[in-house]
């Protein structure tokens, strides 16, 4: 699992607002708001208050690192953690070159690394520990942690209000909105099967009801095990629980797993999944664990690992 997900089901949204807890709203460079100001309100349900569009943003997390750059904002990115050098993926990835590395992000960030790139803009997720110095600096932070698909389309429209893309956030989003369409579509039309799946990020730890993951799974024609047991967005299951639900598909990271080592854990030798070799390797976890616009091809890397009769385009490119 990387530590993206990690941090998602370890912290959740709740840390991002404690973070900065009896701050109330935050003002870029410790000017006052004004009415021409912009104002956005992010995950944790922060008002940020930037004087201008940003125009030098640090970001920290893949996810937002890709929304920035689908964006157009690659001239503008003064600083990138190292978490979005190592688990960005192609094609994004090949954006990446040139832009200056700040380190690592977890357990906590370097202040002053970031505060010597002179950001007017750091984009965040919850559970980074130290962000709550950067407001000695008036460094306005925007914390996203979208809870499913439409809140990825919400923060997407948030960094293109704040960095003075709006329209082509629009464009992103509207990109991104018809290759869900065109793949959901395609598996209803192919596919009239809809597998039960237990999606394990590690250690037993999946997908609930309340996450973007779930979405995916129910995009791509299979119907989520999680939700039968829990409503958190990122559960760990027991066995036992998995078992009861005897899963026809089981997807798996292999960055925590490996098909052995699942088909040996206690009672999942009954379970369908592994009695008829339905054990499947992620291939590129990166899309599938991304709240970015790499969600189209976490969804056509889904359908292709539970429905592999469907026969997928091949032009799922970016919009940036």
């Amino acid at each position: 699992m990387n530590k993206f997900i990690k941090t998602l089901r370890g912290f959740g949204v709740g840390l991002g607002v404690i973070w900065l807890a009896g701050c109330g709203s935050i003002s870029a460079q410790g000017v006052h708001p004004q009415s021409h100001a912009l104002k956005v309100v992010d995950d944790t349900g922060r008002t940020v208050t930037l004087r201008h569009p940003a125009t030098r943003i640090v970001t920290i997390a893949p996810s937002n690192t890709e929304i920035a750059l689908d964006l157009g904002l690659k001239k503008d990115i003064v600083g990138t953690d190292a978490m979005s050098f190592e688990y960005t993926p192609p094609p994004w990835s090949q954006e990446l070159k040139g832009l200056h590395n700040i380190g690592p992000s977890f357990p906590a960030v370097s202040i002053e690394r970031i505060v010597a790139t002179k950001p007017n803009l750091v984009l965040a997720i919850p559970g980074v520990k130290g962000l709550s110095q950067l407001q000695h600096f008036h460094i306005p932070v925007i914390i996203l942690s979208p809870q499913n698909i439409p809140g990825v389309y919400h923060d997407i429209q948030i960094v293109g209000k704040a960095t003075g893309r709006s329209p082509q956030a629009k464009k992103v989003i509207a990109h991104l909105k018809s290759q869900l369409t065109t793949l959901h579509n395609l598996v209803q039309k192919e596919s009239h099967h809809r597998p039960t799946v237990f999606l394990d990020l590690g250690q037993l730890y999946s997908a609930g009801p309340d996450s973007y993951l779930n979405n995916l799974i129910t995009m791509a024609g299979g119907k989520n095990i999680a939700g039968q047991f829990t409503h958190k967005a990122y559960p760990q299951l027991t066995a036992e629980q998995i078992v009861k639900a005897n899963p026809e598909d089981i997807v798996y990271d292999p960055s925590d797993a490996s098909q052995h080592i699942i088909a040996k854990l206690p009672g999942f030798a009954h379970i369908r999944a592994v009695r008829n070799h339905h054990v499947i390797r992620m291939t590129q976890p990166s899309y599938i664990d991304q709240p970015s616009p790499a969600l189209a091809m976490g969804l056509a890397e889904l359908i292709h690992l539970i429905h592999p009769r469907v026969v997928l385009p091949h032009d799922l490119s970016h919009a940036g």
